[in-house]
């Protein structure tokens, strides 16, 4: 009786909010200077033991941010609210249900993995800096990645399951561009993984082997091309399974022909803004490395590029005409995740990296003056920068 009374207590309808959260945008201003500080000592250091030193700090510091930053959304609030007292209640990802009890446990539940998923999106443009030979542009590319208004849906408004599942998947994206080379077990690992994550497998696993059409020279080769065709199985068999289950069913069929409820985070003046410097980095970059169509034509990294670049293009219609933008409009931050991976590929391929400096000013700017030091009212409204106002072992849940 007394869960069940809890239960009918929460509110059933968002923003779930909660009275323990409090505005401190000079703590959070200060974390994220903390971010530019560690990104800038990356990009002298060059001894490697220091190098990785300063970029776990700079991951700690992304993860406190965020799961502070995150503590007073909808979705953070009400999944912290119900994994004590049913999960099964909220979640129908196996993968979430079995690892409740653990979250229970943690600091701040629900919002601290929201941090370590945030702090993961920040370790792949670290990894890829450091597999492409390009160190000290790691610490930059990982703010352009978790301070693009692109994600925020992912790392700015707590959807964390889906967030953890684009992570996830995120391995088979570098296979498949040869950006990296991951093994092929770890690559069915992790699509298994975002299966049991989040309901997105299909969409998000289609996303991500998008490369492969700007790339069929990979298929020449009989490894790869085995290899291709399990992980193929392993993403159909996944999603086979994961839409097998009522409850996921029953979800898509809301989506497709019953809310009308989409965000449109994706036609911001910051996502704008975003998207034109992008645009002049492209143009200094062909400008500075003397390309031309057949040069570029001929490139995979500009082929993928573009590819991303149309497919984000489309999400965006979808939100200008409302045509199927329920469903479409969740496609927006793996889109504007692989797309910004993209970006980073090509440029760096033509050793212009500085191209996106440009980027990361408009980024930056948007992040702190729009999400750090202008903020709505934190009980009554829905935004993510309110803080826990007390200690973790003092919250009441």
């Amino acid at each position: 009786m007394t869960d069940l009374t809890v239960l009918m207590s929460f509110p059933t309808e968002a923003p779930y909010r909660i009275d323990q959260v409090t505005n401190n945008p000079g703590l959070m201003l200060s974390l994220a200077i903390g971010q530019l500080l560690f990104a800038g000592v990356l990009s002298l250091v060059k001894a490697p033991r220091i190098w990785w030193t300063t970029a776990g700090l700079q991951l700690i510091t992304i993860a406190v941010f965020f799961t502070l930053a995150s503590w007073g959304t909808s979705d953070i609030a009400r999944f912290s609210h119900h994994l004590a007292i049913n999960p099964k209640e909220v979640l129908q990802e196996p993968a979430w249900i079995a690892i409740a009890p653990l979250i229970t446990t943690l600091p701040y539940r629900l919002a601290f993995v929201q941090g370590l998923v945030s702090a993961g999106f920040a370790l792949i443009p670290l990894l890829l800096a450091h597999y492409w030979r390009r160190p000290h542009w790691g610490g930059w590319w990982a703010l352009l990645v978790v301070w693009s208004p692109l994600l925020r849906n992912f790392l700015q408004n707590g959807v964390t399951r889906q967030a953890l599942a684009t992570l996830l998947i995120t391995p088979l994206l570098l296979r498949s561009a040869g950006w990296s080379h991951p093994a092929w077990l770890w690559v069915g690992i992790a699509i298994a993984g975002s299966g049991l994550s989040h309901n997105s497998l299909a969409v998000t696993a289609a996303l991500a082997v998008v490369p492969l059409l700007t790339r069929p020279a990979l298929l020449t080769s009989s490894k790869n091309r085995n290899a291709l065709i399990f992980s193929v199985v392993l993403v159909v068999g996944t999603a086979l399974l994961a839409f097998s289950h009522p409850a996921i069913q029953q979800k898509l069929n809301h989506y497709l022909f019953e809310t009308g409820y989409y965000n449109t985070y994706g036609l911001r003046n910051e996502v704008l803004g975003l998207e034109l410097t992008a645009l002049i980095a492209v143009l200094l970059t062909v400008w500075r490395a003397k390309l031309n169509l057949r040069s570029m034509a001929a490139c995979h990294d500009c082929r993928t590029l573009l590819a991303y670049t149309l497919m984000l293009g489309l999400v965006q219609l979808s939100m200008v005409t409302g045509v199927l933008a329920p469903i479409v409009s969740r496609c927006l931050d793996p889109i504007g995740l692989f797309w910004l991976l993209a970006l980073l590929a090509w440029t760096s391929r033509h050793h212009c990296a500085w191209t996106l400096v440009p980027v990361l000013a408009v980024v930056g700017e948007s992040f702190i003056d729009d999400r750090i030091l202008s903020l709505e009212d934190c009980i009554g409204g829905d935004q993510f920068m309110c803080l826990p106002d007390r200690w973790p072992w003092q919250i009441k849940y």
